[in-house]
């Protein structure tokens, strides 16, 4: 479960902006929350509007880059060891494709040169099983020049390592561990994990394994992974997507003689009965996604994953990306701890019947040419008042007044000059 993640200097954010999915004392939806105890509550899910060149997308990237920070090196280590009995080959297909999109050129904030020298941060809080954990990450010019790793259990916190350019200090647990040949640019996290079998350091690194990022932008999903995960469970994916309007009660799949995909179909079932046959290739753009997204999606909140997804209402009617929200917000749909983080343009979902004024949140370019990044609920209006939960969010969101004008503010004279 994620708590809340903290980033700067990264792409258009030059100081420091927060995503939290702590849930606010307000009064709604109460049901939805992920319960931790009887003082704590996190959101299953948070959503960020914007206009483009906002930000938006940069919130999701931060988090998928320090996520790729600390999985690159295992996954590469996997491979080299073909360590095959732990990941297992799926595992290990599926870790690889989701790393393959990861920003190459850096991504420190281009707008100021002073931003340059300055290291880019990350601060994560998030907890596994019954322990919180916070690691804290920063890096500049490819080289790691703080890097820490706290641990609490039973409200007591305790570091587990600490590492600057200075030195490194290990707790009891990890004393021991040679750390002489460790370069620069290895996340000791990733280090550790790689060569010990320590459940302080297994149990952090095993949220991050449970990120899974969808990009739809360029979808690249492996269709052996998503045929298994149909095939696995058809009968609950099928439901879940008649459930949204569609009249899909069967998809099948067709085989070569060397087991590689052949071709894969959708029954339609007919208001009159009959049944039709389609190629996936020539379903909707909505429908194919609806049909990659929905094994995954079912399949990762059995797992309690966090799925971080850009532009989740691409190609999507408003009200399938709203039933989409709802296997998340769901407590029967989703039990566990599984959360989402998405961004959309969509504004019939900007409600107060879909989502919490705390799931809520914008990031737009200040004054200054640098994104921020806030929460309807923590708003302030002109006045000094915050939203209401009576209000039209969307109506006032695109008449500006929530500082994140999705609209051109004056237009571009279009005109060439003689």
């Amino acid at each position: 479960m994620i708590y809340e993640f903290t980033f700067e200097n990264y792409r258009s954010y030059r100081n420091e902006a927060t995503i939290d999915f702590t849930a606010k004392p307000i009064n709604e939806f109460e049901n939805s929350l992920v319960r931790i105890n009887d003082e704590e509550s996190l959101l299953p899910v948070c959503a960020i509007y914007g206009p483009n060149g906002g930000g938006k997308s940069s919130v999701i990237m931060a988090l998928n880059e320090l996520r790729f920070i600390v999985l690159q090196p295992l996954l590469q280590l996997a491979f080299m060891k073909k360590k095959n009995e732990e990941l297992g080959d799926t595992s290990i297909n599926q870790l690889k494709e989701s790393l393959t999109d990861k920003n190459t050129v850096a991504s420190y904030y281009k707008f100021d040169e002073e931003c340059k020298d300055k290291p880019t941060k990350y601060n994560i809080l998030f907890q596994v099983d019954k322990y919180k954990y916070r690691y804290e990450f920063g890096t500049k010019n490819d080289n790691i020049i703080v890097e820490n790793l706290y641990m609490e259990n039973n409200k007591t916190v305790e570091a587990v390592f600490e590492r600057d350019e200075e030195g490194v200090y290990l707790c009891e647990e990890l004393e021991g561990i040679d750390i002489e040949n460790i370069n620069e640019s290895l996340p000791l996290l990733s280090y550790i994990a790689m060569f010990k079998n320590i459940p302080v350091i297994d149990r952090a690194i095993s949220f991050f394994m449970q990120i899974k990022v969808l990009n739809y932008d360029k979808p690249n999903v492996d269709r052996r992974i998503l045929v298994d995960r149909i095939e696995n469970d058809k009968s609950r994916i099928c439901n879940v997507i008649q459930s949204m309007g569609i009249d899909i009660c069967d998809i099948n799949v067709e085989y070569n003689e060397d087991g590689s995909i052949d071709e894969i179909y959708t029954i339609h079932e007919l208001s009159s009965g009959e049944k039709r046959i389609l190629r996936l290739s020539e379903e909707s753009g909505g429908t194919k996604k609806i049909i990659s997204i929905i094994p995954i999606l079912l399949s990762g909140i059995e797992k309690n994953c966090l799925f971080l997804i850009d532009e989740l209402d691409a190609k999507l009617h408003p009200l399938l990306l709203r039933k989409i929200i709802e296997l998340f917000t769901n407590r029967e749909t989703n039990s566990g701890t599984a959360q989402l983080l998405f961004t959309s343009h969509d504004l019939i979902t900007m409600s107060k019947d879909v989502l919490r004024r705390d799931e809520i949140w914008f990031s737009a370019i200040n004054g200054y040419d640098e994104s921020v990044l806030y929460s309807l609920v923590d708003f302030r209006k002109e006045s000094g008042s915050k939203p209401r939960n009576d209000e039209n969010y969307s109506k006032q969101y695109v008449e500006g007044r929530y500082g994140a004008d999705p609209y051109f503010r004056k237009l571009v004279n279009w005109e060439v000059a003689d």
